[in-house]
């Protein structure tokens, strides 16, 4: 069979599950045959035998479980990160979380910055590759997470950089913190879920009863703790609820919309 008849095979399967049924085959076809996209692209016409194997993974995709599970991969920051069950899959709004630490810590010096919650650990690594100068604390409750992130961590060569801890929240950080940094879980526990985050742990989507009691306790802990800066990722719908939270405490809030025009997360920053 042509790779191409490949191809549109594969991409037929997947119309259903995804916006970009093309590019997805392709990926995956580049993933089992071990070459990259522009050389299937140039290679079109030329016959390919695929295993069951491959064959396998389609029919896991058209069932919507998302193309990064089953690569084991997935990129941010046009980096590679190793995914899989264990941890929720990187999205491209995330970024911007990053972004925001960033642009707020970068005079800093030597700053003490910890994670709430860093799942597969792609925020305190790309924030350690950044910030080459700040001490990193990644908290996160599941053991099986953290060997996803340390994993990571060994790939991208800040093993040595990011101190890992079991625990919630702030379990396990004893010292002083500069800033903390959070993308929690903030799905209300009764809200339906697209296919394809049924896939995904539980425990790391659901904030609970209203998705952003999480996101406020991270709140008491930044003003109990006298931290100079927090900033989360949180809900599109949850922004009244939090600054009105962030009032009543005498803080506040400064809000940041993603690249649709959503509101997807805030900071604040302690005054001096």
């Amino acid at each position: 069979m042509q790779i191409k008849e490949v191809l549109h095979l594969c991409a037929k399967e997947f119309i259903d599950v995804s916006d970009i049924p093309q590019k997805e085959a392709m990926l995956l076809l580049s993933h089992h045959l071990q070459k990259p996209m522009n050389w299937l692209m140039a290679h079109s016409d030329d016959d390919t035998e695929v295993t069951q194997e491959f064959w396998n993974d389609v029919k896991r995709r058209s069932l919507h479980e998302p193309l990064e599970y089953i690569l084991q991969k997935a990129s941010f920051y046009g980096r590679e990160f190793e995914v899989d069950h264990r941890v929720l899959i990187p999205r491209p709004e995330t970024e911007l979380l990053v972004d925001h630490v960033f642009s707020l810590t970068c005079d800093l010096q030597k700053p003490h910055l910890v994670e709430i919650g860093c799942g597969s650990g792609i925020v305190s690594i790309m924030l350690a590759l950044k910030l080459p100068t700040a001490r990193i604390s990644a908290v996160d409750i599941s053991q099986e997470a953290l060997h996803v992130s340390r994993a990571n961590a060994k790939k991208h060569g800040v093993e040595d950089t990011i101190s890992f801890v079991c625990g919630s929240y702030l379990d396990g950080i004893d010292e002083s913190i500069d800033v903390i940094v959070s993308n929690p879980p903030y799905i209300a526990s009764g809200a339906s879920l697209d296919k394809n985050l049924s896939y995904e742990p539980s425990v790391a989507l659901y904030g609970g009863e209203k998705g952003d009691e999480m996101l406020k306790h991270i709140i008491d802990l930044f003003d109990e703790k006298k931290a100079m800066l927090l900033v989360c990722e949180m809900g599109y719908d949850q922004k009244i609820s939090l600054d009105a939270y962030a009032q009543e405490k005498g803080l506040r809030a400064n809000f940041y919309t993603d690249l649709a025009g959503f509101d997807r997360g805030f900071w604040i920053r302690r005054e001096k």
